[in-house]
């Protein structure tokens, strides 16, 4: 979750921070330390002593710097001030987690109210037909306004309370993507402040509305936080009754995961619809839950097209069988670089979607990446196989598939430990013979002075070389699962491809 210089200036409210705040929107990711030695990152709070920024000043007094905003805090404690501000990313991001749980719950909007209650003050939700099935169970009725005890009476609005917010004076409506309105109530004595947040569901169809009110005007940081909270409501919104294959897309993705429609029409129209192209690499992957049902998976998928907006999602019948389910993710990713390991700690399954498949309770089975979608049905038999032995990448279990006498060619190549074709690469483009020099140690075992001799090369200099190469490609040759898997990949793909050496 980021956090905008509002909500910090909020947080820290305690140290009188005198401000100028320049960005307009929760864009902070983490808080540094401030130093020379690094070029700022726009997406940090940098933190430090006014001397520290200024080269000629004598000042003690800590700022908090983010872009070309500024907060001057009246204190010389940097390290506790340091301390609160990670309590902010914790508290916040701890927050989200909360709201993004009320998925799973028979009543999602009021576990989204519940843990609202330190953050904003009374709240109520209501659906279209004016009936209030969420609300703060804390203020009881004679606590907050006529409105407020009209539908802890009744559990709806009355026409009376309709009217009030209906002729209240608008004051702001959020420029932000998710939208929020704040009016305020003239003929309501106390709380006369509200904030109205629409709930829309995947189709755009308005399904209820969050009113917070309040006894004083909404502050900026109230805004900002209003945005996660209507990401939070809107993933909450009740969806149809079937499954949500609907587009084109899923359906071509679908007819490529059983191995149909595999050819260059149907992939150009798939990319055409997505705006992708060929170049791009892409993973499978499969989401799991072991006691989920439909609608907590469409909750999920709501959730993961949320944080993953560049991906595609769809709940898929696991294995054929209709009463058992899974989510279904092709998901486009950085090309590798040549010196990108592409293991299981490698850059190929971008963290955020692991993140949120963790949040929401779901395991998370990740596919080699490959260029285009011609290989995604065998990228799919991956992420399955992740699946079928409980691994959440196919690093840790690719070397059974490679192994596999009953695996067809084509498999078996895309088995490849996915550092051979780099380091290929890596010596065409730089003159080098790695390949060759990691295929000679590993067939002498190792054996350094046997692997010298007969690449007629000194000792010292394999050394040197075997090393270079392991950090070049993040190889832990110490590992036997990766010393087995790289010889037999060597085998194969000398045995498949003729590769000349």
């Amino acid at each position: 979750m980021k956090l905008s210089m509002a909500i910090i200036e909020h947080w820290i409210r305690r140290y009188h921070p005198v401000s100028t705040i320049v960005d307009d929107g929760p864009t902070i990711l983490a808080v540094r330390l401030f130093t020379y030695a690094k070029a700022p990152n726009p997406q940090y709070l940098y933190v430090g002593r006014n001397r520290d920024f200024f080269e000629h000043s004598q000042s003690d007094e800590v700022l908090l710097v983010h872009k070309k905003s500024v907060i001057s805090l009246n204190t010389h404690e940097l390290e506790d001030v340091f301390d609160a501000l990670m309590d902010a990313f914790a508290f916040y991001q701890n927050w989200e987690l909360k709201m993004l749980s009320a998925l799973q719950t028979n009543n999602p909007e009021q576990t989204i109210i519940d843990a609202c209650k330190d953050i904003f003050g009374p709240m109520f939700f209501t659906t279209t037909s004016l009936q209030v099935p969420a609300f703060s169970r804390q203020y009881p009725v004679g606590s907050v306004n006529q409105n407020w005890d009209d539908f802890w009476n009744y559990g709806a609005l009355s026409p009376d309370s309709l009217q009030h917010m209906q002729t209240g004076q608008y004051l702001r409506k959020s420029s932000q993507v998710w939208e929020c309105e704040i009016f305020y109530e003239e003929k309501v004595d106390n709380y006369p402040y509200s904030m109205l947040i629409s709930q829309v569901n995947a189709f755009h169809t308005m399904t209820g509305h969050l009113t917070i009110i309040s006894n004083e005007p909404f502050q900026e940081y109230h805004r900002h936080l209003a945005i996660y909270l209507r990401q939070a409501l809107c993933l909450a919104a009740p969806k149809k009754e079937t499954d949500d294959l609907g587009t084109v897309a899923h359906s071509l993705l679908q007819d490529f995961l059983l191995g149909q429609n595999q050819n260059s029409s149907s992939y150009n129209t798939f990319y055409q619809l997505l705006g992708w192209n060929p170049e791009m690499h892409f993973v499978i992957i499969i989401l799991k839950q072991g006691n989920g049902g439909l609608e907590v998976y469409r909750y999920h998928v709501s959730a993961l097209q949320n944080y993953c907006p560049e991906a595609l999602f769809f709940i898929h019948p696991a294995s054929g069988q209709i009463q058992e389910r899974e989510i279904i993710c092709c998901m486009p990713v950085e090309t590798p670089t040549i010196t990108d390991s592409g293991n299981y700690a490698g850059p190929d399954v971008p963290e955020r979607i692991l993140k949120i498949a963790d949040m929401l309770h779901l395991t998370c089975h990740c596919s080699y990446s490959f260029p285009g979608i011609e290989h995604v049905q065998q990228q799919y038999m991956q992420a399955r196989t992740c699946l079928n032995f409980g691994k959440r990448h196919y690093y840790n279990c690719a070397l059974r598939d490679l192994a596999s006498l009953n695996s067809p060619p084509d498999y078996r190549r895309l088995a490849l430990h996915p550092a051979l074709d780099r380091i290929l690469k890596y010596d065409r483009q730089k003159n080098t013979s790695f390949y060759h020099i990691l295929k000679v140690y590993l067939r002498c075992e190792r054996d350094r002075v046997l692997t010298a001799q007969k690449l007629f090369m000194h000792k010292n200099t394999l050394v040197y070389r075997i090393k270079k190469a392991s950090a070049i490609f993040a190889l832990n040759l110490d590992d036997p699962y990766e010393r087995e898997y790289l010889m037999l990949s060597f085998r194969c793909l000398e045995s498949e491809q003729n590769v000349e050496t």
